[in-house]
């Protein structure tokens, strides 16, 4: 069973780009699914700063700085900066692959699975045999049903292969204690 909600309405299907699907590796087929970010996040990010940076101001010494353009020159260089900050993220996933932000792994040759709790939810990490990592938010894999249901098939192939989880992993992803009876301790 997927772990995702079922009354969830999947979201429309982003168009290839290619600067904005990242590839396979070698040999590993083309990308079949991919989500990328949007500009959302980096309005949303650049809009708090900037009022924290105003809430601030008006906190330490009222509105007499307001009439001041060199401060409001400051103001938007904040703004800019955070704009810029957050990277948009890049995932895609093929037949038996998955590439988060250039880090790829074989998702039927896991070693390892595990979820790690964040402010906003879980990010998922994937470690296969050839010593590569990839992690991100698992909201972003949701993001993409197509995408997610790609990767789940190749997690549970794993994880019923010996790939090693912990309780966290097993109940948020709902792979079942009958896959997997050792936690692992990383």
């Amino acid at each position: 069973m997927n772990p995702r909600e079922e009354n969830d309405e999947p979201a429309p299907k982003q168009p290839y780009h290619s600067k904005k699907v990242l590839p396979g590796p070698e040999g590993g087929g083309p990308p079949l699914e991919w989500h990328y970010g949007d500009r959302r996040m980096q309005w949303w990010f650049s809009g708090v700063t900037v009022v924290a940076c105003l809430l601030l101001a008006v906190f330490k010494s009222g509105w007499a700085w307001a009439g001041e353009w060199y401060v409001w020159a400051v103001l938007a260089a904040f703004g800019l900066i955070a704009w810029i900050l957050p990277k948009g993220h890049k995932i895609s996933a093929g037949a038996d692959w998955l590439n988060t932000r250039g880090e790829i792994v074989r998702i039927y040759e896991l070693t390892a699975v595990k979820l790690k709790g964040t402010a906003g939810g879980y990010n998922i990490h994937l470690y296969d045999v050839h010593g590569h990592e990839a992690d991100t938010g698992l909201d972003l894999m949701y993001a993409n049903r197509d995408l997610w249901d790609l990767v789940y098939n190749g997690i549970r192939h794993s994880v019923a292969h010996g790939a090693q989880t912990d309780a966290l992993t097993r109940s948020k992803l709902q792979l079942g204690r009958e896959h997997h009876e050792q936690d692992s301790g990383s």
